[in-house]
């Protein structure tokens, strides 16, 4: 019994020896985090900004109206014309009123005298309607997800196409997976992996993006940039399922992406089919 509680012993740290060794030896990640593209909301129009009371993480659903603008100067020239005109075809029309029925005044001349009166007053109105929708605008979310950044307040002036907030995008979530060189250039595109979360469960993953050390410009498109020491590594990009539900957005989730199955994928496997 002595022998063979030691030949147990000696064939646990065997097999223990072999998972670690075998889990080191496939190719994986270093650091990997599940990632969004970011999404910029910009004015509309140059004008004070007035926002919903947003907070940074705040959940935003896509075509939600985060506040408005309004243009500082609303004088328009066209209007003034037309509001000068108008006060000068009601006096005509009230001048040809005031003689109707006398000879000096012709029916035609006081038709025509309520017809310009009736033209002057619709272009009135219609060019203030169009001043009103030229001078305030709507503020809306272009995709659903988190407040990530808040560039302007309440009250500011902004010019049109100034960046008023960014958006992470929830609905393009991916894994950002970064790798040494041998590991980089034996994967390809459609190549299947695994996103071991930390303290989490593990999901299936498909290679989408070899960004490698690609451009600072791309790394800007995204809610979490990699950090300096990411940088010198090469990055991959990975699709990824929702982790934690529906309706959840799980940023900044950290993990490890193996690209090939190890020990402990098969003991998974083994366990799965025989139900535990």
């Amino acid at each position: 019994m002595k022998y063979a509680l030691r030949i147990l012993g000696l064939l646990a740290i065997v097999f223990a020896l072999y998972v670690i060794v075998g889990e080191q030896l496939v190719g994986s990640s270093g650091d990997a985090y599940v990632n969004a593209r970011l999404s910029t909301v910009r004015a509309p129009i140059g004008g004070t900004v007035d926002l919903a009371p947003l907070a940074l993480g705040a959940r935003v659903q896509r075509g939600e109206t985060m506040g408005s603008l309004n243009a500082r100067d609303p004088a328009d020239p066209t209007l003034a014309g037309l509001l000068e005109g108008d006060l000068l075809a009601r006096a005509d029309l009230a001048v040809y009123q005031e003689f109707a029925g006398q000879p000096i005044v012709s029916p035609l001349e006081l038709e025509r005298a309520q017809r310009r009166a009736t033209a002057y007053a619709t272009a009135v109105r219609e060019r203030r309607a169009a001043l009103a929708a030229e001078s305030t605008a709507t503020v809306i979310s272009p995709v659903g997800g988190l407040v990530w950044s808040l560039n302007s307040a309440s009250g500011e002036y902004l010019p049109e196409g100034e960046i008023i907030s960014s958006i992470a995008d929830c609905s393009s979530l991916f894994i950002h997976a970064t790798v040494d060189q041998g590991v980089f250039n034996g994967l390809s595109v459609g190549d299947a992996a695994q996103f071991r979360l930390q303290d989490g469960p593990t999901v299936e993953a498909t290679v989408i993006l070899l960004a490698g050390t690609g451009p600072r410009t791309l790394w800007e498109t995204f809610a979490i940039n990699p950090s300096v020491r990411q940088l010198e590594g090469y990055a991959v990009l990975l699709t990824l399922q929702d982790v934690s539900g529906a309706g959840t957005c799980p940023i900044g989730r950290t993990g490890r992406v193996v690209f090939s199955e190890g020990p402990l994928s098969i003991i998974g496997d083994l366990l799965s089919w025989i139900g535990l």
